[in-house]
């Protein structure tokens, strides 16, 4: 598009290089022709033989009105609205530099004495790494950084600092970014929307290294404690302990960073050759150590925190975080051509809370060492995600260190050796089982190694999908349901091979869809969750609640309850086979089954009580159908067929569960209609009244669980209410809150 005035249009240029094939005529005749043509023609001229082309080129515009376009076969319509007007302030990011008349680098803020580079005093010191770390936030929560950390000015050139405890100080935080950057990166948990990892051609000080960068913060803090032995003043004293305790944040932050990053340990020399073992994460001794040095830093972001008022504090109208050390306009070229996008640095006060909640959440995700089972470490993402979603960081922490390489859980154990011990302690499947002969069968152990070693992506890529933001879980969480179509069929023909071959073998046991039954529940856990996020992010309209929770109720819940009853069944049986091994060798049996049996049972009854629970909004929304409650939309603009179909369309591929078609909520809806609203009512407090029965039936529940009976507790209170006529000339819609439960809303009637 043209500039809109002359005065935003600068001197312009023309070279063999520096037109494009739009500048063509168009082609039919008009007065622009011929000065298109005049400037077409430089196309061939030498690309050092510059000419300034302003006077053509106005030339060229000045029969065209404010907002006219000059129409060619490579720039319609089309093009013309999703154009980016260059040099308009409104619309090219790089013309916002142009509010200062030059935008301060390094150099010319050391030359104009604008920026100190020694003789700090405490307080601008506190400012300025007050200031970064409200920076090196805002670009956690997804800004640019070249919006954000790059504009530091002291991290552009951090080794012509002469102050020591400044010069640590930017070398150090250049490593924090760097190994945020590649916790990112490596884990691959991010959409665009998350984070921007650009580093726009800086080198981060490539040539210090962690442990140098450790070092030198410690000689910075012995400095600061000699200053605060010397100093007598109270208030100054004060000033140089706020200093010093971000200093020893700042490397202690650093150190947890580098320990918790997976490196690589060399091994052995063979044929002349070093072997190398794959990245490899803390070990749980050394996740003790983490973990101690993670609550250090967290008191001392905490005493950050009461300090800040010690710094130098931002001007009032300015957009800089602090008055000395920043230009927020010295990277403005380095972005793309395109809209404007305003960056507000992060308040400092929230800026350290954020550091003080991601240090707890960092701690919290160190557990995940102790999770060796994939089902455990599976539970434990899914719960992580939960209570850490925004967190690009915190959810990266966690995939890095279970998977540091590919396949390789903990960077030790191969990925498909854990598949199988989660698959032998659901449902033991005897060809895992070492007193089985089919464990030592050649053909049946090569073919579970084939459907493991096949199948390791989908597992993985479901583990991965745990470490998205909740939207983009859900997106994912859709499409992985083909894989899991696939799986379902490579499980079956295993099964099917395996109970084949075990009639071959004497006294072996039967092979009945054990994998079946394993991949079964790992997909109908990964359907409920896709169903449940729907809820969560409010997608759904009030009225479709209704199939949504009947095919939770109906389907769903009911599937997870029957095979996770059918895995406790078979361990039954093998334990029992055990048992009379056992009496045979006078061996005890294991007690481990007992407590995996235990476990299994605590998870049928929390999946009974969902089960109950969906039930009781089923039958609540069917009452309110009935009433008449729930406004539906008008027919012209809507159809239900249409929505179902698309709400429940990524499990189309799947041929176990079958696709419930509509014409079966049809049905079912239209039989459930005959029955009378108080009926209907009653019918939901039932089973309200039943799921919290079943979720206080296990001692010690979670905080989830909690939530859970609360919601109960209320919506079963509200149903009686409905049941025995409250309300009942009220055609109000009935109110669904979700500031309970992210899932399960609190349902209220008014009057």
């Amino acid at each position: 598009m043209l500039p809109q005035t002359e005065s935003a249009l600068q001197d312009l240029t023309i070279s063999g290089t520096g037109t494009t094939e739009s500048a063509v005529p168009p082609p039919t005749e008009n007065p622009l022709q011929t000065a298109w043509t005049d400037l077409a023609a430089q196309k061939n001229a030498s690309p050092d033989e510059w000419r300034n082309i302003t006077t053509e080129f106005f030339d060229c515009v000045k029969d065209l009105k404010l907002g006219e376009l000059v129409h060619d076969s490579m720039f319609g319509l089309l093009e013309a609205m999703s154009a980016i007007e260059m040099m308009d302030p409104k619309m090219d990011a790089g013309m916002c530099c142009n509010r200062e008349a030059t935008p301060l680098t390094f150099d010319t803020a050391v030359e104009t004495d604008v920026m100190k580079l020694n003789n700090f005093d405490p307080k601008e010191l506190i400012g300025i790494i007050d200031a970064v770390y409200s920076c090196m936030v805002s670009w956690l929560e997804g800004h640019s950084m070249a919006q954000t950390v790059l504009t530091c000015l002291y991290l552009h050139k951090p080794n012509r600092i002469e102050c020591k405890t400044m010069k640590s100080f930017s070398i150090s935080i250049q490593k924090i970014i760097n190994l945020i950057r590649n916790f990112t990166l490596r884990a691959h948990v991010f959409e665009e929307e998350d984070f921007q990892h650009s580093t726009f051609d800086y080198s981060f000080s490539a040539e210090v290294t962690e442990g140098k960068a450790i070092n030198m913060l410690k000689a910075a803090e012995e400095d600061l404690i000699k200053k605060t032995k010397d100093t007598e003043e109270e208030r100054e004293k004060d000033d140089v302990q706020a200093l010093l305790a971000r200093i020893r944040f700042t490397r202690l932050f650093l150190q947890c960073l580098v320990a918790l990053y997976p490196v690589k340990q060399s091994t052995s020399w063979q044929h002349g050759q070093e072997i190398t073992v794959q990245s490899v994460s803390p070990t749980k001794n050394e996740m003790i150590d983490i973990v101690k040095t993670l609550n250090g830093a967290l008191e001392l972001a905490q005493t950050m925190e009461k300090t800040i008022d010690l710094g130098t504090q931002p001007e009032d109208g300015s957009d800089a975080p602090n008055p000395m050390g920043f230009s927020m306009m010295v990277n403005q070229r380095l972005l793309p051509p395109t809209f404007p996008r305003s960056t507000k640095i992060k308040d400092r006060h929230l800026s350290i809370q954020y550091l003080i909640e991601l240090i707890q959440r960092m701690k919290h995700a160190c557990k995940i060492v102790n999770c060796s089972n994939f089902h455990a470490a599976l539970n434990f993402l899914m719960d992580f995600s939960k209570k850490f979603g925004p967190c690009l960081l915190s959810r990266s922490i966690p995939q890095t260190l279970y998977l540091p390489a590919y396949g390789k859980v903990f960077g030790v154990r191969p990925l498909t050796d854990v598949l199988k011990e989660s698959a032998k302690a659901f449902i033991a499947p005897p060809v895992l089982l070492s007193d089985s002969q089919l464990y030592s069968n050649p053909y049946a152990v090569k073919c579970v190694n084939s459907f493991f070693e096949y199948n390791e992506a989908t597992f993985s890529t479901l583990f991965a999908i745990c470490g998205y933001n909740r939207a983009r879980q859900r997106d994912r969480l859709g499409m992985i349901m083909a894989n899991f179509s696939l799986l379902q069929e490579e499980a079956e023909g295993v099964d099917a091979y395996l109970h084949s071959l075990s009639f071959k073998i004497e006294n072996s046991r039967q092979h009945l869809a054990c994998f079946g039954t394993w991949v079964f529940y790992h997909c109908l856990r990964a359907m409920s969750l896709y169903l449940l996020a729907g809820l969560e992010l409010e997608l759904y309209s009030v009225h479709e609640y209704l199939y949504i929770f009947w095919y939770l109720y109906q389907y769903l819940f009911s599937w997870i309850v029957s095979a996770l009853t059918r895995a406790e069944t078979f361990l039954a049986e093998q334990e029992y086979i055990a048992d009379l091994k056992a009496a045979k060798s006078n061996q005890k049996k294991p007690k481990t089954k007992k407590r995996k049996a235990r476990g299994d049972a605590k998870e049928i009854v929390f999946n009974q009580a969902m089960q109950t629970l969906c039930g009781g909004y089923y039958k609540a929304l069917a009452g309110f159908c009935k009433e008449n409650r729930i406004p539906e939309p008008l027919p012209m603009f809507d159809n239900e067929q249409v929505r179902f179909e698309h709400r429940f369309a990524p499990f189309a591929p799947l041929s176990t569960p079958p696709p419930m078609p509509y014409s079966e909520f049809k049905q079912m809806k239209m039989f459930m209609l005959q029955s009378p609203a108080e009926d209907l009512y009653a019918a939901a407090a039932k089973h309200f009244h039943e799921a919290r029965t079943l979720l206080e039936t296990f001692p010690n529940p979670d905080e989830e669980w909690n939530d859970v009976v609360k919601v109960a507790k209320m919506n079963y209170v509200m149903m009686n209410l409905l049941a025995s006529g409250h309300s009942r000339q009220s055609k109000q819609p009935p109110e669904f809150d979700f500031s309970c439960h992210r899932y399960f809303p609190i349902i209220k009637q008014r009057k």
